[in-house]
């Protein structure tokens, strides 16, 4: 029994334990957790324990706590560290089939890990479990819980049963959207302008928060990084691109990713489009489903629009949480006053302490 760190720039030795897991998806791989590591998200590592022939992986960001502008004042002399999933799902994988090896497995993974945090100062643990994997079954030392559902689409039905499963109306759209004239495009990744553009007018639709302004070389590295493992389809009315998205594929699925929409043409329903003619396209490659996702916060406009492709078949999202250092916790979220939302985590590092810090700062110009 043993473990050891890889990190995202050891791609071969990080990718070859991924080639001996049967069902592992884009979000563990090293090209994707780089991603967020470019994007100043914390360091992408893989955490892998042995034992014997069998082995349990683990992609995180490892992100430093001291530097955040609300936890400096309090002059900690250690560095300390959390983890988090990158953006997406992810959580440890595991080569072992017998349950009862698993179960083995993971109790010593569980036990190795959580000493391992202890030992180099991380102090709390946010996972976001993978919903077609349902990982969290076998990693219960993060207190799994139920977050959300998600859509998709199994793509061993037949074109007609899988067009049946839309709501009567989505099919209507789609139709409506043939009549007028909008076509369908799958263009290079790299040639992704009209997707930057169209994203952020629709992050500005939206008021989302400032996270999902993500900058220009993430979206370029995404293109790069994943290069072989993601599609760029458009929707165009006359030369005028409407929609744009991005759809990683990768082993059996294929994941809706980024997208961007101009307000203006929703109503022509490009996006229903966009979706039904990728499902063709997924279906046609021999992948085994399309993933959709889920809404922002549950059972939201996003997620009702998501469901007019599926009325039936959800998947359970489920995060876990772990605190590794509870003393050292506490001290971070003592000097804290009352936040919005106490079920943050880390509470540390919730939004409205960014929000209070810039507020102070403005207080202090004369």
């Amino acid at each position: 029994m043993g473990y050891s760190i890889v990190d995202a720039d050891s791609r071969e030795e990080w990718n070859a334990y991924l080639g001996q897991i049967h069902n592992a998806d884009i979000y563990f791989t090293p090209e994707y957790c780089k991603i967020y590591e470019e994007n100043g998200e914390g360091k992408a590592q893989l955490f892998v324990y042995t034992d014997g022939d069998c082995f349990i992986c683990y992609p995180y960001l490892l992100r430093t706590i001291n530097d955040l502008p609300w936890i400096k004042p309090l002059a900690i002399s250690e560095q300390l560290y959390d983890i988090i999933t990158p953006y997406g799902y992810g959580g440890p994988l595991c080569n072992a089939h017998d349950p009862d090896i698993r179960e083995k497995l993971f109790e010593g993974f569980s036990e190795t890990f959580g000493r391992y945090c202890r030992e180099h100062n991380i102090v709390s643990e946010f996972v976001r479990f993978h919903p077609f994997l349902q990982n969290d079954q076998d990693y219960r030392a993060v207190n799994p819980v139920y977050s959300k559902n998600t859509i998709y689409i199994d793509l061993s039905q037949t074109e007609e049963e899988i067009n049946k499963n839309f709501k009567p109306d989505n099919r209507n759209r789609i139709r409506r959207a043939h009549k007028a004239g909008l076509n369908v495009v799958h263009s290079d990744a790299l040639e992704m302008d009209e997707l930057i553009r169209l994203y952020y007018t629709t992050m500005d639709k939206k008021q989302a928060t400032s996270y999902y302004y993500f900058c220009e070389s993430f979206f370029r590295n995404t293109a790069n990084f994943l290069a072989g493992n993601i599609r760029l389809i458009e929707v165009k009315y006359g030369e005028k691109v409407i929609v744009s998205a991005l759809f990683m594929h990768y082993n059996k699925y294929v994941h809706y990713h980024l997208m961007g929409a101009n307000k203006d043409f929703l109503p022509l329903a490009p996006v229903n489009l966009l979706i039904s003619e990728a499902i063709k396209w997924a279906k046609s490659q021999g992948y085994h489903y399309l993933h959709l996702g889920g809404g922002y916060n549950g059972n939201d406009n996003l997620f009702k629009f998501k469901k007019t492709f599926n009325e039936s078949a959800t998947l359970d999202y489920i995060i876990g949480r772990k605190i590794h250092l509870p003393g050292v916790y506490k001290t971070l979220v003592r000097h804290l006053e009352m936040l919005p939302d106490q079920d943050y985590f880390p509470l540390y590092r919730h939004p409205a302490n960014a929000t209070k810090t810039l507020m102070m700062s403005a207080s202090r110009v004369p």
